[in-house]
C-alpha cells in the first residue's frame, strides 16, 4: 500500500503534494467543516477519497514507512522536485506527523516544502521546544474570518480568506500578497516569511 502522491492539480500543475483525510485530520470545531473545498469538486471523487483514507491508515500503521516513501517520491536519485505541498486536503495529524516532516525538510534541503494549517499548536509547541524552523520549511498559518483566533507568537506567514460578506471577512493586512490562482507560475506560498501575509478568495 504505497503513499499516494499527487502530480497534478489544477492549481499546483506538476508541483507534487500528499493529501490527507479532510475534517478527520483537522483540528476540533474546525470553523470551515461545513464550507471545507476539499470535501466538494474533484475531491469527493471515489479514487480521490480512497487514495486520502489510505494514506491516513498508512500513516497510522507506519509512520516511518510512510514519511521515508514520500522523500522517495520527491527525490530518487533520479528524479527531484524543487517544491512540495503538504496537504492540499487535510492537515498535520499529530505532533509526531510534524517532527517528521521537519525531518524531511532537513533531510532534501534543496527542496521547498510548503504547508497551511491550522493546527497552530502543535507548530507553536514545535518552535518553542526546538528553534527556528528548516528555511525550507514554510509553514502558513490559514485564517478563516473576522471570529477565527490565531495563536501566533512566532509571527508565521498567515493565509487569510476574502469572503462575498466583507464582514465575515475581518482585517486583512495591506500588503497581502494576492493569490494568482496558478502556483506555478507564482510560488509566492513557498516564499512569503515572518510577519508577511496571503489573501484567497473563498472557494
Amino acid at each position: 500500500m504505497p503513499v499516494r502522491i499527487s502530480t497534478t492539480n489544477s492549481k499546483l500543475g506538476l508541483i507534487p503534494s500528499v493529501n490527507l483525510v479532510p475534517v478527520v485530520t483537522c483540528r476540533e470545531n474546525c470553523p470551515c467543516v461545513k464550507e471545507c473545498y476539499a470535501m466538494r469538486g474533484n475531491f469527493r471523487f471515489a479514487n480521490v477519497r480512497k487514495s486520502m483514507e489510505q494514506n491516513y491508515e498508512y500513516y497510522k500503521s507506519n509512520p516511518e514507512k510512510y514519511f521515508e516513501e514520500i522523500k522517495l517520491a520527491i527525490n530518487n536519485g533520479m528524479v527531484s522536485y524543487a517544491y512540495f505541498r503538504w496537504h492540499a486536503a487535510g492537515d498535520i495529524v499529530d505532533k509526531q506527523y510534524f517532527e517528521y516532516m521537519v525531518k524531511v525538510a532537513e533531510q532534501l534541503p534543496l527542496t521547498s516544502f510548503l504547508a497551511f494549517t491550522k493546527k497552530f499548536e502543535i507548530v507553536n509547541e514545535y518552535i518553542k521546544d526546538h528553534g527556528a524552523l528548516p528555511q525550507n520549511l514554510n509553514i502558513v498559518f490559514s485564517a478563516w474570518g473576522a471570529d477565527f483566533k490565531i495563536d501566533n507568537p512566532y509571527r508565521l506567514p498567515v493565509a487569510y480568506v476574502r469572503f462575498k460578506d466583507e464582514g465575515k471577512t475581518g482585517i486583512i493586512p495591506t500588503d497581502a500578497v494576492e493569490c494568482s490562482g496558478d502556483c506555478t507560475t507564482c510560488l509566492q506560498c513557498w516564499k512569503i516569511k515572518a510577519g508577511q501575509s496571503v489573501v484567497f478568495k473563498k472557494h
